[in-house]
């Protein structure tokens, strides 16, 4: 159900990425003194290849990456079983889940130490979470204290018995979400082509 819906959502983005050049094409034809580009032009074609990567950068496709990675972790290493269902745990896995919940609650003790002191490191110039440090570092903290959490669990839990499944564990969720990549290239690309199409 998830790729096929991933497969026509990114069907729905090429076409619509198709239909804008069509329309910039035409508008600018029809329209030769409006400030809408053509895509098919000299110049939108060399901004078309030459800003691809650029307009794929940015911190949407980082967090898109360690949230992945987070889950994956979280999923194969047991841990998301083990919180839905405690009562099925063995003594190993419940002593894993009580270490966990211990390691949670010092990455939360260590959060709360970067922003909520006088003068704390995470806080902005103006002394603000947001914008600043915190806010740009929120998603991919989260994401690291699952990928630990998760690691330590399935190697408490017996569940990660080598350093090849402990890395198989933070790469499954990659897999797992590929086709979403597909989908944000391509939605990104459209939203950047309509940006040079009907500059603002």
């Amino acid at each position: 159900m998830k790729n096929k819906l991933a497969a026509w959502t990114a069907l729905v983005l090429g076409l619509l990425q198709l239909a804008v050049i069509l329309v910039s094409w035409i508008a600018s034809a029809a329209m030769p003194f409006s400030r809408v580009r053509s895509l098919l032009g000299s110049e939108g074609i060399r901004w078309f290849f030459g800003h691809f990567t650029d307009n794929l950068l940015s911190p949407l496709l980082v967090w898109i990456t360690v949230i992945a990675i987070a889950v994956g972790t979280l999923d194969h290493s047991g841990l998301t079983k083990a919180v839905r269902h405690p009562n099925l745990l063995n003594m190993r896995e419940r002593f894993a889940l009580r270490c966990v919940a211990m390691e949670l609650l010092g990455f939360v003790a260590v959060m709360l130490l970067l922003t909520t002191l006088p003068h704390a490191v995470l806080l902005s110039v103006t002394g603000r979470l947001f914008p600043g440090s915190f806010s740009n570092s929120i998603i991919p903290y989260i994401a690291f204290t699952l990928c630990f959490v998760g690691v330590s669990y399935g190697i408490l839990a017996g569940r990660l018995r080598s350093l090849t499944e402990v890395m198989q564990s933070l790469s499954c969720g990659i897999a797992q979400t590929a086709p979403l990549y597909l989908i944000y290239i391509l939605g990104m690309q459209l939203y950047c082509s309509v940006l040079f199409v009907f500059p603002l």
